[in-house]
């Protein structure tokens, strides 16, 4: 029984990805076409955010306020915190503008949200149904990494894409564990949302961005290694 759940939340996943992608690719390029910039992008997403809420039940997006009752738990959400801020450092992006920014917020409020209950909660539950946790952890994570290669169509070089498909897939295998821990995509949702958001309107200039990769890459790897720990695993299971 458990195996035909997963093999059709598998199924559900993937056309969800594929229609994800191509949303975004239509939007950027009538953005493109209509002087638009992300707008086009954002509106498409959202669409599908909607259509996503409505049609899944809650649990099968991973909607489900996570309990906090055991403040070790608490620890799961800090690295997440600190990967946003983190991106401040370098202050906001020079001549961004209130509109940059009111049209980045609009755009990662749907990325954010879409690639979190899609990766996180259709894609991990059927995988973890089929193949055990573990299996749904790594393959959620490297997922959501190497989706991250449709960024070449954005101008990306090969370099700055292969950084961020290693990051991506380090934090994408981060929130994967949090996602096992909590049963809950909320976090990671709204974590999702802020370090997208935060990324597009601040300083990305070519020296800046390798030193924040690096920093992101770190401190996603460290906490995987912890997270991993036997010792955290048995207190957090204790609520």
């Amino acid at each position: 029984m458990h195996t035909d759940q997963g093999k059709k939340g598998l199924r559900r996943a993937l056309i969800a990805i594929f229609i994800y992608i191509a949303l975004v690719n239509v939007g950027d390029a009538l953005g493109e076409a209509y002087g638009m910039g992300s707008v086009i992008t954002a509106l498409l997403v959202l669409a599908l955010a909607a259509v996503l809420v409505k049609k899944h039940a809650r649990k099968e997006l991973g909607l489900i306020i996570p309990s906090l009752s055991n403040l070790q738990r608490w620890v799961y959400f800090l690295p997440l915190a600190l990967m946003v801020l983190v991106q401040w450092v370098a202050g906001l992006e020079p001549g961004i503008g209130a509109a940059g920014v009111g049209e980045a917020a609009l755009l990662m409020l749907g990325v954010g949200f879409v690639e979190e209950v899609v990766f996180r909660g259709l894609l991990f539950q059927a995988i973890e149904r089929t193949g055990g946790t573990r299996r749904a952890v790594i393959i959620s994570g490297v997922t959501f990494g190497l989706g991250h290669i449709v960024n070449l169509l954005r101008g990306y070089s090969a370099s700055q894409l292969a950084a961020q498909i290693a990051v991506a897939i380090a934090v994408g295998i981060l929130l994967s564990l949090i996602m096992a821990q909590t049963r809950s995509s909320i976090a990671g949702a709204v974590f999702h949302i802020l370090f997208n958001f935060s990324g597009t309107v601040t300083n990305q200039e070519s020296e800046v961005q390798g030193i924040l990769l690096a920093s992101l890459l770190v401190i996603s790897l460290v906490s995987v290694v912890l997270l991993l720990r036997p010792s955290l695993q048995k207190k957090a299971a204790v609520s």
